[in-house]
């Protein structure tokens, strides 16, 4: 599924595809691969916590820590997926 990013430096120079731990720059595989690894991580047990800032950021964290090395991070531009965007980084 494509990402949508306002000039996302975290994309790989000129496409729309995340950079991934794995190098992956097809989009298609980038999908597979994401959704392989969370839904491993989301078998896990979460982080506990009060679902406020902080424990958003731990439970990204562990869903996507195998794909991005930002996972956990706060953005710094706006992100979506599929039409659907994300938490905006303001």
């Amino acid at each position: 599924m494509i990402y949508t990013a306002e000039s996302d430096p975290l994309c790989y120079a000129g496409t729309t595809v995340l950079k991934n731990k794995m190098g992956l720059r097809a989009q298609n595989d980038l999908d597979e691969f994401e959704l392989a690894m969370f839904l491993t991580r989301a078998d896990e047990d979460w982080p506990q916590g009060n679902l406020d800032y902080e424990h958003y950021k731990a439970l990204h964290r562990h869903l996507f820590q195998d794909v991005y090395r930002w996972a956990g991070k706060p953005r710094t531009i706006r992100i979506g997926k599929g039409g659907n965007w994300f938490c905006y980084p303001e």
